[in-house]
């Protein structure tokens, strides 16, 4: 048992300390009546029940406190976690994603790109009929436009200009396959003006289009990164 005073481990039921030599403050309850005696008495002088089985118990010179819970880390702000590279699940949340408005404002300018694209590329073929080898080069330069931009930027230029940005939803950049699996399937959700599309986004807590939901992708406010 430790001393009292010092610390130091002395035999059970010592009545001094070897070390320091003070005397040790032994202290014991009865089982019967649950009294604090003093010393180690073979009898308890309150209720009379037989102690000698009790060990007396040494009372400790000091108690370890308990040191207090860490608090909790402080969140990282969206636009920090980002630019240091620290992203999680939940790096991504429904405010910071844009809207049917907007978005379809951005496919109006894009559209717009592509169409002045269709326009150079008809001229150079001589043909206008939107049919043959032309208009499945066009699809292809549309694809690639999409594909290529949101790769490796984020974002294309419709979405540049409102002040967008693609990412997965874990707050990563897209990968190539990423960016490929979500413009392919623009495919379905333009099918009646872009409805499908809109109706998708309006059911989904991160406002994905189906495009979004098979890539794990979202569109986000950029200022929500800064």
């Amino acid at each position: 048992m430790p001393c009292t005073n010092c610390g130091k481990e002395i035999p059970a039921n010592s009545r001094f300390c070897g070390f320091c030599g003070s005397k040790q403050q032994l202290s014991n309850s009865c089982p019967a009546c649950s009294k604090v005696l003093n010393g180690n008495p073979r009898f308890c002088p309150y209720c009379g029940s037989a102690l000698s089985s009790q060990p007396a118990q040494t009372a400790q010179p000091y108690a370890t406190a308990t040191p207090p819970p860490a608090p909790p880390a402080a969140p990282i702000p969206p636009g920090e976690a980002f630019a240091a590279g620290q992203y999680t699940a939940s790096i991504v949340s429904p405010e910071a994603t844009v809207g049917v408005g907007k978005r379809f404002v951005a496919v109006l300018i894009d559209g717009i790109v592509l169409s002045f694209i269709g326009y150079l590329l008809a001229m150079m073929t001589g043909q206008t009929t939107g049919a043959g080898a032309p208009a499945f080069l066009w699809f292809l330069i549309l694809l690639a436009y999409y594909v290529v931009m949101e790769k490796m930027y984020g974002a294309t230029l419709g979405k540049m200009v409102l002040g967008m940005k693609v990412l997965k939803t874990d707050g990563t950049p897209l990968e190539w396959n990423d960016s490929l699996i979500r413009n392919l399937l623009r495919i379905v959700d333009a099918l009646f003006f872009y409805l499908l599309g809109a109706i998708l986004i309006w059911t989904s807590p991160l406002q994905q289009r189906l495009g979004d939901r098979v890539a794990k992708t979202v569109v986000v406010k950029k200022s929500s990164l800064a």
